[in-house]
């Protein structure tokens, strides 16, 4: 089995994807700390230094091979990863694609205290986030409603998920 986290950044794809892992015995990978690993620099350097664009391409590149490389793997991708390229249909040939989808208050909440180590909300006053996320969902939302499974708690339960992922 290989399940693919999507979402908006602070969705709690990384800590879901943990969480499986633990439950399920898969491995799990968080597919920017992949790519930080592996090029040597953080998404938010990368991002600075050689665009979005470069680093989109990183994501695609390190999806398809870290998918190929494993037969079973929970993996927690990027809130941009299922809008660029292929990505998306290449998750969904490949696995189950699970969208966390906590509501935007707690997005908000969780990102202010993480603004700084997130390329896409620097520049962006603490006031206005909450109207940035909700722009930024609606622009992702065609990409988002593909997935097989959508969890909009704030706090999804694991085992839950993984009963809904093997018995459809």
């Amino acid at each position: 089995m290989r399940v693919f986290l999507i979402g908006f950044m602070g969705a709690g794809k990384t800590w879901m994807g943990k969480q499986i892992g633990l439950l399920t015995g898969l491995p799990t990978y968080d597919l920017d700390a992949s790519i930080e690993q592996q090029e040597g620099a953080v998404v938010s350097t990368l991002f600075k230094q050689k665009g979005e664009d470069y680093f989109r391409s990183l994501e695609q590149k390190y999806l398809h091979a870290i998918t190929t490389a494993n037969s079973q793997l929970v993996l927690s991708c990027g809130g941009g990863t299922p809008c660029f390229f292929d990505n998306l249909d290449f998750m969904k040939k490949n696995g189950i694609v699970v969208w966390l989808n906590p509501s935007v208050a707690v997005l908000a909440n969780r990102l202010q205290l993480a603004g700084q180590d997130r390329p896409l909300l620097e520049g962006i006053p603490s006031h206005k986030l909450e109207e940035y996320i909700q722009l930024k969902l609606k622009e992702r939302f065609f990409f988002y409603e593909q997935a097989h499974f959508q969890l909009s708690e704030s706090t999804p339960d694991p085992a839950a998920l993984i009963k809904l992922i093997q018995h459809g």
